[in-house]
């Protein structure tokens, strides 16, 4: 089945026009919260954009590389924009953060050197199966989910210690996006048949509900902060 890129254009455009909207616009809002949501939307346009490039030629193993480069750094930023959301509380998050910082480094580096931890890729419809070798795959997939797991259940924890209805509000907003991609992305991989090596591209696509509400949360904090 002949891979289509239309669904990675047209997410990788809303993302990015989101994202270049919070970096571009003028209008108020704190730094700490807006630079970490936009960077998480441009990253995750920026992958939408490599696997594009990773279908029209598979062969060329550096745009996988770069469509995994791109991925890494998410987790971490999900992980800070969460402690910015509860700081100067909860400072095991941004322990966490800057743990996590350190991982997404020592993965890049990995990447960057050994070409081989992704061995293959090959692409159906709408989505990209990437086949990692086995000590990368396992890894890498340790590191990825639990980050996705600290950062949804710090999200129980960043709510019960906001002091405002915004502060609540906007972690409701990082968590439902963290669930709303995380698990129809594990559904589809637990359902659909010959699911190997497609959860990558599948969690991305389905990020999409994570990018709106990154930019619900974003449109709040400019209006709260912006009364008089």
């Amino acid at each position: 089945m002949e891979y289509s890129p239309i669904l990675a254009v047209l997410t990788g455009l809303l993302e990015a026009g989101a994202g270049a909207w919070i970096f571009i616009s003028r209008s108020p809002g704190r730094k700490r919260i807006l630079i970490p949501a936009g960077l998480i939307l441009v990253f995750l346009a920026g992958y939408q954009f490599a696997e594009v490039t990773v279908c029209r030629s598979p062969e060329r193993h550096l745009w996988t590389q770069l469509a995994f480069l791109d991925i890494t750094w998410l987790p971490p930023l999900g992980l800070w924009l969460g402690y910015q959301l509860s700081a100067p509380r909860l400072r095991w998050l941004r322990l966490a953060a800057l743990s996590d910082f350190a991982l997404a480094a020592g993965f890049s580096v990995w990447i960057a050197l050994a070409p081989s931890a992704i061995t293959s890729s090959v692409c159906e419809l709408v989505i990209a199966k990437y086949f990692p070798a086995g000590a990368f795959d396992f890894s890498y997939a340790l590191f990825y989910q639990l980050s996705l797991l600290v950062t949804i259940f710090g999200g129980a924890a960043g709510m019960a210690a906001a002091e405002d209805a915004v502060g609540r509000k906007h972690w409701a907003n990082l968590q439902t996006g963290m669930l709303g991609f995380l698990l129809p992305a594990l559904a589809v991989r637990l359902l659909v048949a010959r699911s190997e090596g497609l959860l990558p591209s599948v969690m991305c696509h389905f990020a999409i509900v994570l990018a709106a509400s990154l930019f619900v949360l974003v449109l709040r904090e400019r209006r709260v902060t912006s009364r008089p």
